[in-house]
């Protein structure tokens, strides 16, 4: 469960809303940085859809092949998993690595090789929510618990063939308050 990892957003955590009379703020929770890495991180890693559905609104001729269309009204999968597993993109891409969302390391990629929440006009509406959400949420939980992987879960974790991405024999957790 990245013990290092989790240290290190605890003590963000913490310094941060020291820093802010420990008053959980939107402010406040945008000042966390590394958070905001590891969130991005783990939706690569784990995006909640692997693949995402679109339909071409207009006839697309494929860069370079002028004789390869795709006619409007055609649906096209996108896959997100094998975007964001692609090791050209992100080497290593079974590491958990924040550091692949500095801000100089997002700059220097293309918008379209991140897609936990889709991309453009259809990109999923509750992204902020879910965002901070979940941000808040990882705040009262790595202030209050340690976590670590009980031995019932499967390392590394597997991921089911379903519709969302889910681990096939679940995520068992040791939790131990702080």
């Amino acid at each position: 469960m990245q013990p290092e990892v989790q240290a290190r957003l605890r003590c963000e955590i913490n310094e941060t809303l020291a820093q802010h009379d420990n008053q959980l703020t939107y402010e406040c929770m945008n000042k966390m940085a590394y958070m905001k890495q590891v969130f991005a991180e783990t939706l690569r890693k784990y995006p909640i859809l692997p693949h995402l559905v679109r339909q071409a609104l207009n006839d697309y001729v494929v860069p370079g092949y002028p004789k390869y269309v795709i006619p409007a009204g055609t649906l096209v999968t996108i896959p997100v998993i094998a975007i964001h597993y692609d090791a050209e993109i992100y080497p290593d891409p079974e590491k958990f690595d924040p550091e692949r969302f500095t801000p100089e390391m997002v700059s220097a990629r293309e918008k379209v090789e991140w897609l936990p929440f889709g991309d453009g006009p259809r990109k999923c509406i509750g992204f902020r929510f879910g965002h901070m959400e979940m941000r808040v949420a990882l705040c009262y939980l790595l202030q209050n618990f340690h976590f670590a992987l009980c031995t019932q879960t499967v390392v590394p974790v597997q991921i089911s063939k379903s519709f969302s991405t889910i681990p096939k024999n679940g995520i068992f957790l040791k939790v131990e308050r702080i």
